[in-house]
This record gives structure tokens, C-alpha cells and sequence, in this order.
């Protein structure tokens, strides 16, 4: 091994490793985006879904929102907001 190798690797080892809870955090800071993501996703593929709910397009779009739709039963405020955001993506 090369000295230069050597070095770089005992530099690597010298760097401490990330924090428990910072490592949580960007967890769940992630988490919150792709919720987010998810949950946005339903305005432009409102279509698609509907599609699929009367039978005219494929069932992924089901499977795929099923959680939502659950979730908006139980948590009425997100239902309301999500018929306010669908409502912008109908035309």
C-alpha cells in the first residue's frame, strides 16, 4: 500500500460518526418530505385515480392512494385539504 493510501485512511477513521440524533432527524426530515411528496402527488394523477376507482384504468393507482384515501377518513382536515387541492387540478 502506498503511503498516501495509508494516510487517507487513518484520516477517515479520525472523523467522528454522525450523531444518533442528528441521524434521526434526517430521518425524519426525509420521512416529512416524501409524506409530502406522496401526498401532493394525488392533484395531477386525480385522473388516473378516478380512472381506476371506475374501472377504466389500472388498479395501481388503487393500491397506490388507498393510504391516502384511508388516512383522510380518519384525519377529516386532511380530507377537506385534500379535496381543496384535488379541486385546483380539475379542470
Amino acid at each position: 500500500m502506498r503511503e498516501e493510501d495509508v494516510r487517507r485512511m487513518l484520516s477517515a477513521r479520525e472523523q467522528p460518526a454522525p450523531k444518533p440524533q442528528r441521524t434521526i432527524r434526517r430521518f425524519l426530515v426525509r420521512l416529512a418530505i416524501l409524506f409530502t411528496l406522496y401526498v401532493l402527488s394525488i392533484g395531477p394523477l386525480y385522473w388516473r385515480w378516478y380512472g381506476a376507482k371506475v374501472g377504466l384504468d389500472s388498479r395501481t393507482f388503487l393500491i397506490f392512494f388507498h393510504p391516502l384515501e384511508t388516512l383522510a377518513k380518519w384525519f377529516p382536515p386532511l380530507g377537506h385539504f385534500l379535496n381543496w387541492y384535488v379541486s385546483l387540478w380539475i379542470y
